[in-house]
């Protein structure tokens, strides 16, 4: 039970980390458009352009993580015989 609760948490950080990195990719998709559109330099519509691609890339492997974690949590669960709200409401009769 320990392990799932855990896992559970280290999800809810994973959940952080992808908004993160979707921040990241908006601002580089308006860094592109700034650079590319407003005439204001090749250079920060290619950064904006790469800056994009890296947090797109890092919310796609995130997201893969937390689809998979979600299942390992489910099996663990699964395993002990609980489902996931009968351990929130076992962890508050503790």
């Amino acid at each position: 039970m320990e392990e799932a609760r855990l896992q559970t948490q280290a999800l809810f950080w994973l959940g952080v980390w992808k908004r993160a990195a979707l921040s990241l990719m908006v601002v580089g998709l308006v860094l592109a458009w700034w650079g590319i559109f407003l005439s204001t330099g090749v250079i920060r519509g290619v950064l904006g352009i790469a800056i994009a691609l890296a947090g797109g890339a890092a919310a796609i492997i995130i997201r893969r993580g937390l689809v998979h974690g979600k299942k390992n949590v489910e099996k663990i669960l699964k395993a002990a015989g609980l489902q996931h709200g009968e351990m929130r409401s076992q962890a508050d009769n503790k």
